[in-house]
C-alpha cells in the first residue's frame, strides 16, 4: 500500500483537492453537510486527505484509524446518517482522480497502480468507518435503552408511591424530588392555582429556591404555561424572564402544567439543569406531570374529605351532647326539685323515689359524658396505637361502671393512624351499645393481626336484640358503623339474640 511518489503528488495538490472535495460534499442534496460552511468542510476534507497521504507515505493506516475513530463520534453527535458520510468519502475520487490522470502519461502503468491503491485505501476507510459507526450506534442504542428503563422504573416507582393514600404534603415532596431525579435539575417547585389569579408555591427544594411565595398568573412564566396550557422551556434565560421569577441565579427552567380531569390545577417547575433542558426532558416531564397532577388532586380530595368528616363528627357530638347529656341534666333538675318539694311536705317515700331516680339520671349523664369525651380523638391513639387506646377506654369507662372487661390481642402492630382511628370509632360504638343499651355485665375484646388482615370482635353478655328489626330501623348505630366500614373497605358482621348477648366482628385488609 506504500507509494511515496503518490503521497508527494497528493500533498503538492492538497489545496486543490480539498477545495474540490468540499464543494462536492456541500452540493449533496438534502444532506447534513449543507448546515456547515465551506471553510469547515475544507478543514474536514484536509484532515481526511492528510490521513490518506500518510498511508501512502508510510504504508501504515494507524493515523487514519485514529482520525476515523474521532470523526465517528463527531458525525453521530451531529446527526449524520452513515450513508451520507460514506457518500462524502466516495466524492473524494472526483477530486483526486483528475490529479492522477493529469500527472502521468496516458498509458503509464502508474496510473492504474495509483488508482487501484487509492480505491483499496478508500474501501479500507469506508469499511473502518462503517464498523466504528455501527459500534457507536449500538452503544448509543444500548444507552438510550438503559435510560428509558431508568425512566420507566422511576415513573413506575413514582406512580406506586403517589397512588398510596398519602397526605398532600407527602405527595408534593415525592413530586418535587422525583422531578429533579428524572431531569437532573438542581431545583424544583410545585405551584398550585388559587382562586384569584395567583399561583401559590406549595413546595420547593434544591436551588435556586423561589424568592416569592406566590406568583401572578398574569405576567409570569409559570402563568404563561397555565394560560397557554403548554410547557415553557427556556435555557439561557434573558433578563426579562428572570424578572418574572425575581431569582437572579435562575439560568434555565422547564415549566409543565399540571392537568387533572382536563383542568389545570397548577404547574411543576424544574430549574438549572447543567447544560440546559432538552426535548427529551420535556417528553418525560409531560408524562410525569400527568401522574403527579392526578396524585395531587386525589390527596387534596382526601384532605377535604377528612376535614368534612371532622366537621360531621363535631356536629354529631353536638347532637349527642344535646340529646343525651343536656336532657339528662334537665331531668336531674326536675327530680331534684321534686325531691325537695316532697321533703318539704314530709312525703319521705316520694322523696326517696325521686332521689333514687335522680341518682340513676346522674349515673347515666356521667356515662354519656365519659363516652362523649372518649369519642374525641384520644392522644394515646396517636402515640401508642389502637390496642393501647382501647385498653384505656375500657379502664376509663366500662370498668368504672362496674362492668367486667378483658382484652385479648394476637400479633399486635401499629397501623396507619387514619385506619386506627376508624377502627377505634367502630369499637367505641360497639362498646357504647354494650353499656348503654345491652346493660351488659361483661365485655370482651378480641384483636387478631396477621400479615394481611385485622379482625376484632366485641362480645357482651347483655340483653341482645333482634337484628332484623334493628337493621331496618337503623337503630343501635348500625347504619353509622356500616358507613365507617365502607370507608375502609372492610367487613362488618353482627350476631345477636334477645337475652343471649351480642357479638360485633370487624375485618379489614391492612
Amino acid at each position: 500500500m506504500k507509494n511515496p511518489e503518490l503521497s508527494t503528488l497528493l500533498r503538492s495538490h492538497k489545496d486543490e483537492i480539498t477545495s474540490t472535495w468540499a464543494k462536492s460534499v456541500q452540493n449533496l442534496p438534502d444532506s447534513q453537510y449543507k448546515k456547515y460552511t465551506l471553510a469547515i468542510l475544507e478543514t474536514w476534507a484536509s484532515q481526511w486527505l492528510a490521513g490518506i497521504i500518510e498511508i501512502f507515505n508510510s504504508g501504515s493506516s494507524q493515523s487514519l484509524d485514529e482520525y476515523v475513530d474521532e470523526v465517528v463520534n463527531a458525525r453521530i453527535n451531529a446527526g449524520f446518517p452513515i450513508y451520507e458520510v460514506t457518500e462524502g468519502l466516495l466524492l473524494s475520487k472526483e477530486a483526486i482522480l483528475p490529479i492522477i490522470w493529469s500527472s502521468y502519461a496516458d498509458n503509464s502503468p502508474k496510473v492504474l497502480e495509483s488508482i487501484t491503491q487509492f480505491d483499496a485505501i478508500l474501501r479500507l476507510m469506508i469499511v473502518r468507518f462503517a464498523h466504528l459507526f455501527s459500534e457507536a450506534i449500538h452503544r448509543q442504542l444500548l444507552e438510550e435503552t438503559r435510560l428509558r428503563l431508568v425512566e420507566s422504573e422511576s415513573l413506575q416507582r413514582t406512580t406506586t408511591a403517589l397512588l398510596e393514600k398519602l397526605t398532600l404534603d407527602e405527595v408534593l415532596e415525592i413530586v418535587s424530588s422525583e422531578a429533579c431525579q428524572l431531569t437532573g435539575a438542581t431545583g424544583s417547585a410545585v405551584l398550585l392555582l388559587e382562586d384569584q389569579g395567583w399561583l401559590s408555591v406549595t413546595i420547593s427544594m434544591g436551588s435556586p429556591l423561589p424568592v416569592l411565595d406566590r406568583l401572578p398568573v398574569e405576567n409570569s412564566l409559570d402563568g404563561m404555561a397555565v394560560q397557554q396550557e403548554r410547557p415553557q422551556l427556556i435555557n439561557n434565560l434573558p433578563s426579562q424572564i428572570q424578572a418574572y421569577h425575581l431569582t437572579p441565579d435562575l439560568e434555565s427552567i422547564l415549566v409543565v402544567p399540571l392537568r387533572a380531569k382536563e383542568t389545570i390545577i397548577g404547574v411543576l417547575d424544574v430549574v438549572n439543569k447543567p447544560g440546559g433542558f432538552s426535548e427529551d426532558d420535556l417528553r418525560i416531564m409531560n408524562l410525569f406531570a400527568t401522574q403527579a397532577a392526578i396524585a395531587i388532586e386525589n390527596a387534596r380530595l382526601r384532605e377535604r374529605a377528612g376535614q368534612l368528616a371532622v366537621l360531621e363528627e363535631r356536629q354529631r357530638l353536638a347532637r349527642d351532647l344535646h340529646d343525651s347529656v343536656t336532657q339528662a341534666l334537665y331531668s336531674v333538675n326536675l327530680y331534684a326539685n321534686a325531691a325537695q318539694l316532697a321533703l318539704s311536705s314530709k312525703k319521705m317515700d316520694i322523696a326517696s323515689k325521686n332521689l333514687h331516680e335522680l341518682s340513676g339520671m346522674v349515673r347515666e349523664a356521667m356515662l354519656d359524658m365519659r363516652t362523649l369525651i372518649f369519642e374525641l380523638h384520644p392522644p394515646i391513639l396517636e402515640k401508642e396505637g389502637l390496642v393501647a387506646a382501647l385498653r384505656t377506654r375500657l379502664e376509663a369507662v366500662e370498668a368504672r361502671l362496674g362492668i367486667q372487661t378483658s382484652i385479648h390481642v394476637e400479633g399486635e402492630r401499629r397501623l396507619p393512624l387514619s385506619l386506627e382511628t376508624e377502627l377505634y370509632r367502630l369499637a367505641q360504638e360497639a362498646l357504647t351499645n354494650a353499656v348503654k343499651h345491652a346493660k351488659a355485665n361483661e365485655v370482651t375484646l378480641w384483636l387478631r393481626f396477621d400479615e394481611q388482615r385485622l379482625c376484632f370482635e366485641v362480645r357482651d353478655d347483655g340483653v341482645g336484640f333482634d337484628l332484623m328489626t334493628a337493621s331496618q330501623s337503623g337503630g343501635l348505630g348500625i347504619q353509622g358503623m356500616q358507613e365507617r366500614i365502607n370507608q375502609i373497605d372492610g367487613e362488618l358482621d353482627i350476631e345477636s339474640t334477645p337475652g343471649k348477648g351480642t357479638m360485633v366482628r370487624v375485618m379489614v385488609e391492612i
